[in-house]
């Protein structure tokens, strides 16, 4: 399965981009970009797989991974478990995405515990590897 993902704007502290699978979409949000800071900044544009994650605090979710990102704390390189969870505003997220159904005036995520069950529903489905390409 390959999704995409494409940056849209910047606001409030946040970066909003949108996700597709070619039939569904939804806004992502997330932290603006601070130079790949662990637990501080959006992940840099590339190309990740997602993996399932598990997790007393985000349970039955998906991290990204790739060139700067890995699932666990690994040695060279500079962030991990930047997982996919519900949250309202970007400084909610700690260099994690929130999927949403739309964004609020005020830069908030909308219906995203809605967003994030439907995204858990189709990457569930999924019968080979996920990639996202974000461009």
């Amino acid at each position: 399965m390959i999704l995409t993902m494409t940056h849209m704007f910047d606001m409030r502290q946040g970066r909003y981009s949108i996700l597709s699978d070619g039939s569904l979409t939804w806004w992502i949000m997330e932290r603006e970009w601070r130079f790949n800071r662990r637990n501080e900044s959006c992940v840099p544009r590339d190309e990740y797989t997602l993996a399932k994650h598990t997790s007393p605090k985000y349970p039955d979710t998906w991290a990204f991974i790739g060139d700067a990102v890995a699932h666990y704390e690994t040695s060279g390189v500079p962030r991990f478990a930047c997982v996919m969870h519900q949250a309202v505003y970007p400084f909610d997220l700690e260099g994690c995405f929130t999927p949403c159904r739309s964004i609020g005036a005020s830069g908030m995520a909308v219906d995203a515990p809605r967003a994030m069950s439907e995204v858990r529903d189709l990457l569930n489905k999924a019968t080979r590897p996920i990639k996202v390409l974000m461009q």
